[in-house]
Order: structure tokens, then sequence, then C-alpha cells
């Protein structure tokens, strides 16, 4: 459990879960074969987003097809690594490309980097939980810096503000520590300094949870891998199933 000084977490039994914004899901027109950079520059003027690292699409080719503009984007950018940035509400602020897809590149022994799967705008999320007692763990996709990917079991705990792991992540997921704040914050075990800051992205069973806010605790100050908060939990309707052990996540 880690708290927040500066706000409370306020929830009703269920969990007091709110969605920040439904994905809009629309039918998809037919895909055609586009010049890259010119439907990029199309799309950024119609929806307001930046794109950094234009530089690796010169005379590259992809697809266009219809629907919500983050697919459109993962669709156009399908042969590149790039990381698209969402605020809170779901809205694309700003798209990097990194260069072209390498597929013969050696996976990390570490952190996974991989293609992103699709958001398909499923209306309901279920993970199978790992339960220890009364408590319920999920594997999630934690992603970091330049679209780097890290597996990891998280304890599902509603009273925490934000997703919390330990320190020794940091570097793994390859954010700068001079870009996290320190914070003073409530734990079980009283009060502990905190580096504060937010991950491009949580990935659920393929669906990705942009934009979230994050706590990073000394290693010994964690009594789990980590834990999945309100940051996370907070945008869904939530249920465990203890007979079965699953984790339904609603959008509402």
């Amino acid at each position: 459990m880690l708290r927040l000084p500066r706000k409370s977490c306020q929830r009703p039994a269920a969990c007091g879960l709110v969605l920040l914004a439904p994905m809009l899901v629309m039918a998809a027109a037919a895909a055609e074969d586009v010049d890259i950079a010119t439907e990029l520059d199309r799309l950024k003027a119609t929806y307001g987003f930046t794109v950094t690292g234009e530089e690796h699409l010169e005379d590259a080719s992809g697809r266009a097809e219809g629907g919500d503009v983050y697919r459109r984007l993962r669709v156009l950018l399908r042969r590149f690594d790039h990381i698209i940035v969402q605020d809170p509400a779901g809205r694309i602020e700003r798209v990097l490309i990194v260069g072209p897809t390498n597929p013969a590149a050696a996976p990390s022994t570490v952190v996974e980097v991989d293609e992103p799967a699709e958001e398909d705008g499923a209306q309901q999320i279920e993970l199978p939980t790992t339960r220890d007692g009364n408590q319920h763990s999920v594997e999630v996709t934690l992603e970091g810096a330049e679209g780097r990917r890290l597996k990891r079991m998280l304890l599902i705990d509603t009273g925490a503000d934000a997703v919390v792991l330990p320190v020794s992540m940091i570097a793994a997921l390859g954010i700068a520590e001079e870009r996290l704040s320190p914070r003073d914050v409530q734990t079980a075990n009283g009060t502990t300094e905190a580096l504060m800051g937010k991950l491009p992205a949580v990935w659920l069973d393929g669906q990705r949870v942009g934009e979230v806010e994050v706590a990073f605790l000394e290693d010994d100050k964690l009594s789990a891998d980590g834990l999945l908060g309100m940051s996370v939990l907070g945008r869904y309707q939530m249920t465990i199933d203890d007979e079965h052990d699953r984790l339904t996540l609603t959008r509402r």
C-alpha cells in the first residue's frame, strides 16, 4: 500500500473505479498503400500531435487504414520501432520514430523489446491471477523509455495511488533518474521517500494504458515485486474472482 499525501484515493466499496476516457472504436476502412511521411503529416495536422524521428521515413510506404487514430498510426508505422505517447484521456500527444524494425535483433536478457500488440478496443480485460492468501498478483508488461518492455508480476493493491516499483527497475526501464521527482509517501510501514514519475504505458493482455503514474521505492521497502495501484486500476471497474483466480477490468 502506498498513499500520496497530496491527494486521497476516493472510491466506493467496489473500488470506486473511474475510467478516464473510453477508447473510441470506429469501423476500419480498407487499407491502402500510401507514402508514410505524407500520411503522417496529414494525421498530425488533423489531431494536433507532434512527431520526432521523421528522417527515418524517407521514401517509405505503409498501409493507411480507417478507425481511431491510435490504430491508424500503429498500422501505418508497423515496420518502424516507434513510441506513441498519450495523455490520461487517451489523446495522442507525441509520436517518436526510433528507426526501422530489425527483426533479426537479439532480444535482451532483461528487457523485452517487441512490437506492441494492437489495441482492439475491447471493453473488458480478463487476466489470470496468482493468489497468496487473500492477495492476488497479476502479470503486466511495463513500457519504459524508447519502447523498452519488461514483464512483471505486480500485487493488486487498491490502496496504492500509483504503480509502485523497486528503484532497481529504473535502469532496466531506461528511465533517466533526473526526470523523477522525490516525494514523501505513506506506506504500510510509515512515511518514506519515493521517486515519482510516469511510465509511457502499462500493457494488460495487449491493451495499452498510457501515461501511468509510478512511484519507485528502495527495494527493501517493498514486500512484493511491485504494486498495481489506482493509476491503472482507477480507470476501470474491477472484479476479482477468488474462486477462479481471475481479475476482470471493465471499461466505463
